[in-house]
Parts: C-alpha cells; structure tokens; sequence
C-alpha cells in the first residue's frame, strides 16, 4: 500500500478552514506554519491550532504541521509545540540533510511521523541520507517550485524537467521501503485537467499521492492515483487465473496472450490494493 493520497494544505493563520479541511475527502491535512503565514502571525497561528486541536481531540485523519525551517527563529517553538500532541505528524520544508531530520527528531515523540520536502538540488541529491537518517521519516515529498526557482528553470507541459528529481525520490524512498513519495502541488487551482495530467505524469515514475491547495483538487487526484476500470479487471482476471495456475503446479501461464509469471502478479496484487 502506498498509504495517503491526497494531503491538502491548509494556512495556520485560517482557523475557520481547519474544519473544513477535517471533513474534505482528503486522506491527511497539513496545517501550514511556513509559507502560508506571515511573520507577524506566526505566534498566533500555532495558538490557533492549538485551540483547534483541544477542541477537537480525536482526529478522523493524519494531521502535519508544516513546521518553519530550522535556519529560522520559530523553527523550535514549531517543534515543541508539535510534540505536545502525540498524534501530529510534521512536514520539515526545504530538507537538506540528514543533520536537519535528526534535529527535529530528537524534539519529538518518537511515535511521530517525519515528512522531509525536498526544495532544492541539494535535498534531490541528499535523498538518501535524508531517508536514511531516523526511523520516524514517514515519506518524502516534492516542491518543484523552489527546486525550478533554484535551477532558473520553467515547467513545460510535459514536465521532462522533473523526471530526475522525482525519480530519485522515488528510488531513495523504494531502496529504504518507505511509501512512495508526495508529488508537488499544482498551483492552478482552476485547471483540473492540468492537474489530472500532472498527476498522471508523477504516477508514471512512482510518485502516489500529491499535495493539494485547495478542495477541489482533491477529487481529481483521487480518480488520477486510483486504477482504471480496465486495469482492474486485468488484475482480477491474472490474479484468478494465476492462483489457479499455481494450485495445479505452474510457473507461468498465458492470458489473452501475456506471459503471466510471478512478477506480473505481484503487479496485479498491488494494483488490487489500491482500489
């Protein structure tokens, strides 16, 4: 399983969101310290959703909180105020290193969940060691925006730019069997269709779930990450016939003319799982 598919953001400084958000179709929300708040309002937001979350103590869904990165004087505040609830999950923006995951580690329980989001060149190339640095890494995620500001690159509609990055996330997350990574958010809120063939694009290189920045982009992610009518009904057709192959002694069989072996299986099953 690949666990969520749809985080969906929501500004730390909008309290009259968080509920909404709570009740969206998105599998997990991440609640926005960082980009989403200004300086001013940084105190006042964490306060927020300290309010929310006692008033609402029991969670349907994973909450993040997308912390301040650690080169800022909120970072440990953030941090602290994270590991008062035991429940939360964080989001470490503009993650570098294994230094930096450690760091936020060693602030938390150690029942919570880290997600590392890879910004930069430096953190594509640090994927590895950032996977591999503590135990509480959950799953990375992507943000293509700093990375093409970064590179002094734009995004084409085919989005060949990306290919690397995003695939060396997915390989540093399958070497470490960690669940694939979160793709980045699509910043037109109104061009679902361009959202449906982003999606489908990071779907093609490994990458099953995506930030979202606003409800109505949920949906679509959905319907982009979950399988095809048609493909289902070739799993279901490969893993009947396959398991019965296998009862009767078989390796392999043929079907519609395929080779089914074992390595096609094990597709079909996985396909079935994300029903």
């Amino acid at each position: 399983m690949h666990g969520e598919k749809t985080y969906l953001f929501v500004p730390g400084d909008r309290p009259e969101r968080f509920q909404k958000a709570m009740e969206s179709p998105a599998d997990a929300v991440i609640i926005d310290l960082e980009d989403a708040v200004e300086e001013k309002r940084k105190d006042a937001a964490r306060e927020q959703i300290r309010l929310f979350l006692e008033n609402n103590p029991s969670s349907k869904k994973p909450i993040y909180v997308r912390m301040n990165r650690l080169s800022t004087v909120w970072w440990e505040e953030d941090v602290q105020f994270v590991r008062e609830y035991p429940e939360l999950g964080i989001m470490v923006p503009k993650a570098e290193g294994a230094e930096e995951i450690q760091t936020v580690a060693m602030e938390l329980q150690a029942s919570q969940r880290i997600i590392p989001l890879i910004e930069s060149a430096k953190g594509v190339l640090k994927a590895p060691a950032i996977v591999a640095s503590s135990q509480q890494v959950y799953r990375l995620a992507f943000g293509a925006m700093d990375y093409c500001l970064e590179l002094g690159i734009d995004v084409t509609e085919e989005e060949t730019e990306l290919i690397y990055p995003r695939s060396a996330l997915v390989v540093a997350s399958k070497a470490y069997g960690l669940p694939s990574p979160i793709d980045t958010v699509f910043v037109n809120i109104h061009d679902l269709e361009g959202l449906r063939r982003e999606t489908n694009i990071a779907k093609q290189l490994g990458m099953f779930a995506k930030l979202c920045i606003h409800p109505k982009q949920i949906d679509p992610v959905q319907q982009a990450l979950s399988p095809a009518e048609e493909e289902m009904a070739w799993a279901e057709a490969v893993v009947s016939a396959f398991e019965q192959a296998k009862r009767e002694g078989k390796a392999a069989i043929q079907l519609d003319g395929q080779m089914i072996d074992e390595p096609v299986y094990r597709r079909a099953k996985r396909v079935l799982r994300e029903r």
